[in-house]
């Protein structure tokens, strides 16, 4: 026992040497081949081992209770008022999803029994399926659905995912009508809980804290929850897809990352998602690491209202564009990202049929001289500014310090501020910022309309105020009713050429996140092509041999 005990505690401080060691000289690989798990985990006093499993009804295995920690706490559970992952992902996992996305990023019905659109694509009629009930016992009704529809749209800040739903008719307690603006073919995205989050209309009219303990009509249900601190959810029991195999999670927030590698390393935490860059390849075999591509874009984001916090100093478009020209992306993804993100050259990702390539100034190719001259047509010898970035997503800091670095050939003097997500996210929200950097994640309908239209990021920014800013959005709009790819590519192209010019988001490279679990496979799975959606396994995909959302 003592002899065991020894290379258990050897084991360990092993691979705690490894995981410092490469968090202080950065990641050394650009493999994004997944490390395989062992079948045998090392556990040492004030550790743990994988989570416990007891028999399932299926013939599998059930575990009680799981410990995850994001980039930050869980800030509100609130989906008109959430925009961090961390928020967003448990909003999901504990309120009710008309549609769920799967693995594969694909929206897949839930609560919906059948959706119905007219020959016209203006109304869609929605049936719930029978006898749902939330966590409480209460059932769920086509009147959930309106009132959510009427909460977002009242200054949600994620009601663009619903842009095209005009109103909610109910027709009885199952049945509701969706009237539509025009023709959504992003309808469904939308429809899952990162907008339409179900719960009980009466239960949110009237009770003013609702949000602090509310019922579930998702897979789990909220068992503890204080804002910004501490959160813990259970299995709900009335979830339509059935048992789950994990328990409970609690979801906790380590701000330093050099502790929860360290905690993810040594088995405190059983799943962990952003990891830095730095800790690729570096955690011992027990941890399985892996990359999500999120379908979206690392940005800098610049306030360009003048009336705004950074003034005059963005104001001028050619500003922007010179900005644009002076960074090196290429090495912002090698060197910041290890080689797994690839450097943009529209604004965008490269998403599938759609999207165009080649539509940042000079096709996001590093020309320091053309920014320089750009410069001084503008009139701007230097700026000095303040560049927000959140100190706990893998790869951000890294890539912010490059980005002051590269602009201060130009003149352009950023000062990076790491900060926590709520600092980082409040910033945004309350336009108390100068320059940030930034992340998005959605479909591409929607990142155009919150950059370059009427949302989030188009309002924070000021870039409504740009001429001809009335023109960009009937593009937009024309966009969203279009089915036809290739008109919708024409589109895209157009709305993306106007940005060339007023640049309201600086994108740089891809966006993906390095996640890392020591839970057996298939029983947590994050959605591909989104912010990151983590996806439970039901007790049914075990006894399947499917992953979960497989």
């Amino acid at each position: 026992m003592g002899r065991l005990l020894g290379r258990r505690l050897a084991a360990t401080r092993a691979a705690v040497g490894l995981v410092m060691v490469s968090l202080i000289i950065g990641a050394c690989g650009t493999s994004t081949t997944s490390t395989a798990p062992s079948t045998a985990a090392t556990t040492a006093p004030g550790t743990s081992a994988a989570p416990s499993a007891a028999p399932s009804t299926a013939g599998g295995t059930t575990i009680p209770s799981i410990k995850v920690a994001g980039a930050g706490p869980v800030l509100t559970l609130d989906v008109t008022k959430s925009g961090d992952l961390v928020s967003v992902d448990m909003i999901i996992l504990t309120q009710g999803n008309l549609y769920r996305h799967d693995a594969a990023g694909i929206p897949q019905p839930e609560l919906v029994e059948s959706l119905t659109p007219s020959a016209d694509g203006m109304t869609n009629t929605i049936k719930l399926k029978a006898g749902l009930k939330y966590s409480d016992g209460s059932p769920v009704t086509a009147n959930d659905i309106k009132r959510m529809v009427e909460r977002q749209k009242d200054g949600g800040v994620n009601s663009i995912f619903i842009a095209g739903i005009k109103d909610v008719s109910v027709v009885d307690d199952v049945t509701a009508v969706l009237n539509m603006n025009y023709p959504d073919p992003d309808l469904l995205h939308g429809l899952s809980a990162r907008a339409m989050a179900l719960n009980p209309a009466d239960k949110v009219a009237s009770d003013p804290d609702y949000f602090l303990h509310p019922v579930s009509a998702g897979p789990y249900m909220v068992t503890e929850y204080t804002p910004n601190k501490s959160f813990t959810m259970a299995e709900n029991p009335n979830w339509v897809g059935g048992p789950l195999v994990v328990k409970q999670i609690e979801v906790v927030n380590v701000p330093d990352q050099t502790s929860k590698v360290l905690q993810l390393a040594t088995g405190a935490l059983d799943f962990v998602w952003d990891l830095p860059i730095a800790a690729k390849d570096s955690l011992p075999p027990e941890v399985k690491q892996f990359t999500i591509e999120v379908g979206g874009a690392n940005t800098l984001y610049l306030n360009m209202n003048p009336a705004g916090k950074a003034g005059t100093k963005f104001a001028d478009p050619r500003v922007r564009q010179a900005m644009s020209l002076a960074i090196n992306r290429q090495a912002i993804a090698d060197t910041a990202f290890a080689g797994l993100v690839k450097p943009l050259t529209s604004f965008w990702y490269d998403c599938p049929d759609i999207c165009p390539t080649g539509m940042l100034p000079n096709g996001g190719v590093q020309d320091v001289e053309a920014a320089k001259k750009l410069m001084a047509d503008a009139g701007v010898t230097s700026i000095e500014a303040e560049m927000l970035v959140s100190s706990t997503r893998g790869g951000w800091k890294e890539g912010a310090t490059l980005v002051a670095a590269d602009l201060e050939a130009i003149g352009v003097k950023l000062t990076v501020t790491p900060v926590d997500e709520a600092t980082w996210n409040g910033a945004v929200a309350n336009d108390n910022f100068e320059a940030v950097f930034n992340g998005g994640a959605s479909s591409p309908q929607v990142t155009m309309s919150s950059w370059f239209g009427t949302g989030y990021s188009a309002t924070h920014s000021g870039y409504t105020t740009v001429p001809d800013h009335d023109k960009v959005v009937a593009l937009i709009t024309q966009m969203a009713q279009e089915t036809d790819v290739a008109k919708r590519k024409d589109l895209m192209t157009q709305i993306q050429t106007f940005g060339t010019t007023t640049i309201p988001m600086i994108s740089l490279v891809n966006r993906i996140a390095l996640d890392g679990t020591r839970l057996p496979d298939g029983v947590l799975s994050v959605a591909n092509q989104t912010p990151g959606y983590i996806i439970m396994q039901t007790v049914a995909e075990q006894g399947a041999g499917k992953a979960a959302g497989s």
